[in-house]
């Protein structure tokens, strides 16, 4: 698959397609592999609320992301 990129620069990937901008496609991809073990090793890249874990929260954050 295709490495996800940090768009804005902040330290979080929110491109999980590495189409070039975040879309309803990086939200459906997130939900589909927050429970597969590359996402999960790096999950400091995917937490966006900061809590530690992938969570449905960091779902819902990278939804209100898409433009």
């Amino acid at each position: 698959g295709a490495t996800p990129t940090d768009p804005d620069g902040d330290g979080y990937y929110e491109d999980l397609n590495a189409n070039g901008r975040v879309d309803y496609d990086d939200v459906v991809t997130y939900f589909d592999n927050m429970e597969n073990e590359q996402m999960q090793a790096n999950a400091a890249y995917y937490d966006y609320n900061d809590n530690g874990r992938i969570d449905y929260t960091d779902l819902i954050d990278l939804f209100n992301q898409v433009e």
